[in-house]
């Protein structure tokens, strides 16, 4: 069996530790590469939702003890957190968008682009790390009610809800102010809840 170097593509046997044209350690990137891997497939920590490798004992972002501690309650996020955070998010989508308002001569471009940047902003945001750059901020997190971080389908559902709150005179919003979890109607649509990250700064 043959592999391929990964800086100039020269086939190599198996066992092979160093690339006999380029010199390339195989050994070393192999080693990074499972470590990228075991971070992608490890599980979130009850305490932060910090990814850590599967077998270790402590997380490296806020300490937790998988072996020992038991996760302590969520913080809920109040309005005023919540806000400036919107602001900040705001802010980072309306500036793309008035640009391209500004550069673009096609209304219906910039229509679709208005359209569809907030969605993937927040979508993508939501599901890859828990946090717009707003929330993050802040040390803000959107998980599930369960602590688990939110995929891409329950962060569209979560989006439509910040349009339905809008629709029906923001009072899908106002709801959060009304109930100690502190969540509004598109927490509820999606099943979300807003808590702050115990992740060392």
């Amino acid at each position: 069996m043959s592999v391929l170097c990964y800086k100039c593509g020269c086939t190599l046997g198996s066992l092979a530790q160093f690339c006999g044209s380029c010199n390339a350690e195989l050994e070393r990137k192999s080693a990074t590469a499972t470590a990228f891997a075991a971070q992608i497939i490890s599980k979130p920590c009850p305490e932060c939702h910090h990814g850590t490798e599967p077998n270790s004992s402590q997380c490296g972002a806020c300490g937790y003890d998988f072996a020992h501690a038991e996760p302590r309650p969520f913080i809920y996020v109040g309005v005023p957190l919540r806000m400036a955070a919107a602001a900040i998010d705001l802010a980072l989508i309306a500036i793309p968008i008035g640009a391209m308002a500004l550069v673009v001569d096609k209304p219906l471009v910039v229509i679709m682009f208005a359209i569809l940047f907030p969605l993937l902003y927040c979508v993508g945001f939501w599901s890859l790390d828990g946090a717009t750059p707003g929330k993050a901020a802040f040390g803000l997190r959107v998980v599930t009610t369960t602590g688990e971080p939110i995929d891409a389908v329950h962060a569209f559902i979560r989006f439509t809800g910040y349009m339905i709150s809008a629709v029906v005179a923001f009072t899908g919003y106002i709801m959060m102010v009304g109930n100690k979890e502190r969540r509004a109607f598109y927490d509820y649509w999606a099943g979300s809840v807003v808590v702050k990250s115990r992740r060392r700064s």
